[in-house]
């Protein structure tokens, strides 16, 4: 328990890099003027990623001295390795501005350099100074924790496990505090699609984050990418309109979940080779029965990737609603779209396209459509 808690911080906080979409903006010119000590090579690098592909540029170092002249499209992470690996570990990660970058880097230590640049940069700052603060907490309280353990302490583990559970709610108070005390900063965006974009953090949370972020940054790749993920998750979740989709049905027409509008709709996530899913199909198959002429219909999503074993299990069945598929197995599109990780699964949506329930099974199922269908 204490090592799935350390996860939620340590991991999401070494994260360096987050990957942008490419947007057609106009780029702006900035430079990197550093110094370099206690280091003898002659080349420095400089790292970014974007569009899913990571960019290296070099500078040579003369007297102590180098000079980047780069192009941005908006602010968002650099860092720099002493060799020409965008992998190489320690970096040194800073934040580009329409400004100059100064760096004082130190070769035989590089994470006591120091680069002062523009206002992203001063906010990265401030940011790490909170982040720092909770590794020292966590690292304490882990030392704290294997000592306890050697030791036989179980009243000690067990506090510590507590005050990890705090440490991590510390961490994502601290987050939500930040963004809402940045409203306007690129970093906020940054929080959000980096440190935020994690299961463990409650979707909620995020939700409410991103409704702090300045309407200036619509247009930002972080923002925009968190917005685009904030909205597919909703499409999932009870009170809000379900993701529309298209696949094909054994026949090979392409069927909309929009084309239901004014319908209820029971999505079922299913396959042939599921026995819990063969198993519950007689009280779907109940369920529809009793309700199909009241505006009612299910709609069958397979996860088989062999078409001939999918129509025979509709047939034995009985499963005479429409179905769809892309045969590609676990890697079925639309399972991916609405987080199904297990099956059988469903989601039932009203007339206007909202979820109203998700994975009703047997009598809670009759018992629901029985509630909102009159």
């Amino acid at each position: 328990m204490i090592k799935q808690i350390l996860v939620v911080v340590s991991t999401v906080l070494v994260t360096s890099v987050f990957s942008q979409k490419k947007i057609q903006e106009k780029t702006f010119p900035f430079k990197v003027d550093g110094s370099i000590r206690n280091f003898s090579g002659k080349t420095i690098y400089v790292h970014h990623k974007w569009n899913e592909i990571t960019y290296t540029d070099s500078a040579k170092i003369n007297g102590g001295n180098f000079l980047f002249n780069l192009k941005g499209v908006e602010p968002t992470m650099y860092w720099f390795t002493l060799t020409n690996d965008a992998k190489a570990q320690p970096s040194v990660p800073f934040f580009s501005d329409a400004t100059t970058i100064k760096a004082n880097l130190i070769g035989d230590s590089l994470n006591y350099s120091s680069i002062i640049g523009g206002s992203t940069q001063a906010d990265y700052m401030d940011y790490r100074v909170m982040i720092n603060n909770l590794i020292l907490q966590q690292q304490r309280m882990q030392a704290e924790y294997t000592t306890a353990s050697q030791t036989g302490d179980n009243a000690k583990m067990q506090a510590l496990q507590l005050e990890f559970q705090g440490l991590n709610k510390q961490y994502i108070d601290g987050l939500k505090a930040f963004v809402k005390g940045h409203p306007k900063s690129v970093m906020s965006g940054f929080i959000l699609a980096n440190d935020m974009n994690n299961e463990n953090v409650p979707f909620e949370d995020v939700v409410a984050t991103l409704a702090d972020v300045d309407k200036s940054l619509e247009n930002n790749s972080y923002v925009k990418s968190v917005t685009k993920r904030v909205d597919n998750l909703k499409g999932t979740m009870v009170g809000y309109k379900a993701n529309n989709f298209t696949q094909s049905t054994p026949e090979g027409k392409p069927l909309q979940l929009s084309d239901f509008k004014g319908k209820y709709v029971l999505i079922d996530f299913w396959a042939s080779w599921c026995k819990p899913c063969r198993m519950e199909n007689p009280n779907v198959v109940a369920a529809y029965n009793r309700f199909k002429d009241k505006n009612f219909t299910v709609l069958g999503v397979s996860m088989d990737s062999n078409k001939d074993l999918w129509v025979a299990a509709i047939k034995a069945d009985n499963l005479t609603w429409p179905h769809v598929s892309d045969l590609k197995g676990w890697g079925n599109e639309v399972g991916a779209m609405y987080g199904v990780k297990g099956i059988p699964q469903n989601f039932l949506i009203d007339k206007e396209g909202k979820i109203v329930a998700k994975n009703l099974r047997g009598a809670d199922l009759d018992q629901k459509l029985a509630e909102i269908i009159k």
